[in-house]
């Protein structure tokens, strides 16, 4: 099964060395619609002086040349010269590939991924710079060149992958738990890592607490593997930092706690099963957790 690939950092170069709205909407923004289009159509809304397009690429932090062209274009040429795109886009199709998702009974449909420069309003520097996104058969990764981020966008794009294919197998929606939740991250960095080939590369999210800072925050996520509210799991995973931005109550978890938890719980099943990222993609959530005793002295 072939990833379809869209190069979008090529076509941004195009818009920003015009510095051009019209081009950036007619070649960037229709080019990565599936990436966009099915998330502003649930989330309407935004600067009514804009397109529909221009909103997304504003709440979605994507550059374009409402921002800095020049800058813009000297972060482009700085991710060519590191082979970005290239890197990400055979990182995708490894990691679709390794999933083999045919064989496991999951008929999805197109594929698409896409890579895609990212401004600093949205993106944090001492994250490393990027993101990532998916649904709906699209998978999206975003990021600002810098020596922590740049090496990890391949791994953030197998991470993306394995979303795409685990909620196919286990929907993250309806039924979420932050069990479910915790779970998906820890998978997708764990597989990633297997895919790239180097642990050293783990994302910061996944890396973010220190080991005394896990213990702590340990009985308040095993107390609340079962909670079924969205925002509430949401506050676990990302964190106080977030609770303004996303309207979701403080529960004292420190930044991307979430993302560190799921991953060393993943990481404790893998050890304990001697199974690989790639097979524990197909195992149920619980299974995971029960079977890793990652919470069992919580």
């Amino acid at each position: 099964m072939q990833v379809t690939l869209v190069n979008a950092l090529d076509l941004q170069r195009q818009a920003l060395e015009t510095c051009s709205l019209e081009l950036f909407e007619q070649e960037v923004m229709e080019r990565i619609g599936p990436f966009w289009k099915p998330f502003m159509n649930r989330f309407p809304g935004g600067n009514p002086t804009l397109s529909p397009a221009m909103n997304a690429a504003q709440m979605m932090g994507y550059y374009s040349p409402l921002d800095d062209c020049q800058e813009g274009i000297k972060a482009i040429t700085a991710f060519e010269q590191a082979n970005t795109w290239q890197a990400c886009a055979t990182a995708a199709q490894r990691a679709l590939d390794a999933l083999s998702p045919e064989t496991h009974g999951l008929k999805l449909g197109p594929i698409h991924f896409t890579f895609i420069l990212g401004n600093l309003k949205t993106l944090k520097l001492e994250y490393g710079a990027y993101t990532g996104a998916q649904g709906m058969g699209s998978a999206l990764v975003m990021g600002w060149p810098n020596e922590i981020g740049t090496p990890r966008l391949p791994v953030a794009s197998a991470h993306e992958i394995n979303h795409l294919v685990r909620f196919a197998f286990e929907p993250f929606m309806p039924n979420l738990t932050l069990g479910k939740y915790l779970v998906a991250e820890g998978l997708a960095e764990s597989f990633a890592l297997e895919i790239v080939g180097d642990k050293s590369l783990i994302g910061p999210y996944s890396s973010a607490l220190s080991q005394s800072q896990l213990e702590a925050v340990k009985p308040k996520f095993s107390a609340a593997l079962y909670e079924a509210d969205f925002n509430v799991a949401r506050a676990y995973i990302f964190g106080d930092w977030a609770a303004e931005q996303f309207h979701y109550p403080k529960k004292g978890i420190p930044d991307y706690a979430g993302y560190t938890v799921g991953f060393e719980l993943v990481q404790t099943y893998l050890r304990r099963s001697g199974k690989t990222a790639t097979e524990a993609t197909y195992i149920p959530w619980e299974e995971i957790v029960n079977e890793s005793g990652y919470f069992e002295e919580a």
